[in-house]
């Protein structure tokens, strides 16, 4: 998330430091994942775009056989959980709900196959 990058946060730029980026990257850590992940992605978000971190993490956990989904909203930004269309909103929440309801309640839908 280099939109918000704050000198003080880091050592130097991403291309000056990327020892330490790097650290710092989900990535760098995936294979200690023990919890199952749903990542939630706006597509046009330009702040941590899909292609940039989620689809990385994504491919990574499914190659490592972890329980992973990737739900991806058309047209809608980092701000999804703001200011996006009510509708991807109230489906967003339906998600989160159904995937708490799998892993935290045992109460499988069958709408989340992560195998």
């Amino acid at each position: 998330d280099f939109a918000l990058f704050q000198p003080v946060w880091f050592r130097g730029a991403p291309w000056e430091e990327q020892e330490d980026f790097a650290e710092r990257s989900a990535i760098t850590h995936v294979a200690k994942v023990t919890t199952p992940l749903m990542l939630i992605e706006g597509e046009t978000d330009m702040r941590t775009p899909a292609s940039d971190g989620g689809e990385q993490m994504f491919r990574a956990l499914k190659y490592l056989k972890k329980p992973v989904v990737m739900v991806r909203f058309p047209d809608e930004t980092h701000e999804l959980s703001r200011s996006g269309k009510p509708s991807h909103r109230l489906e967003r929440l339906r998600h989160i709900v159904g995937w708490f309801d799998k892993y935290l309640q045992e109460q499988d839908s069958g709408a989340y196959d992560v195998r």
